[in-house]
């Protein structure tokens, strides 16, 4: 892909994921009380509050550390074993210093190195593939904050997507 190419591209996935994506995840956030955040449909499945937590950390690891290098080490297993009571605030602070942190390593990232190889995540993979999937990644589970948020509070979000800035 040519480097005007790898440019739009970055520039999409970036504004995508700092500005549109966590727009999304913040709204929910301020729409819904610590009992709301933490609340599980069923033992099988995730709250609001572990979905933050594991897209805050899936950032971290592939952003962060995969293109920034910056050392993070990364516990999966408690993003998803926490019960809360972890406030919303804290939350808010876990989101914001991935998403901090990518719009800074995103911002700086030479759309040259698109193709370039790195391991630092534990399998060889290309910059232009670690963005893209945390983005799609990010993505999905946005997705199922929004729409959980919905299903806790009829009425209380209207049309997310589309009140979300896009850039």
């Amino acid at each position: 892909m040519p480097d005007a190419g790898n440019k739009t591209l970055l520039n999409i996935a970036h504004a995508r994921l700092v500005v549109h994506q966590a727009g999304q995840v913040r709204a929910c956030l301020e729409a819904l009380n610590d009992g709301q955040i933490w609340w599980r449909p069923n033992e099988g499945s995730n709250s609001v509050g572990n979905l933050v937590l594991h897209i805050s950390g899936s950032t971290r690891w592939y952003i962060g550390h995969g293109i920034g290098g910056s050392g993070f080490v990364r516990d999966r297993d408690a993003e998803f074993a926490e019960q809360g009571p972890l406030q919303k605030e804290a939350l808010f602070a876990h989101l914001d210093f991935a998403i901090t942190e990518a719009d800074r390593v995103l911002s700086e990232f030479d759309p040259a190195r698109w193709q370039e190889t790195t391991d630092r995540v534990g399998k060889p993979m290309t910059y232009g593939e670690l963005i893209l999937n945390q983005v799609l990644h990010f993505t999905a589970h946005a997705g199922q904050i929004v729409f959980a948020t919905k299903l806790i509070q009829d009425g209380l979000i209207h049309d997310v997507w589309k009140s979300t800035p896009m850039s």
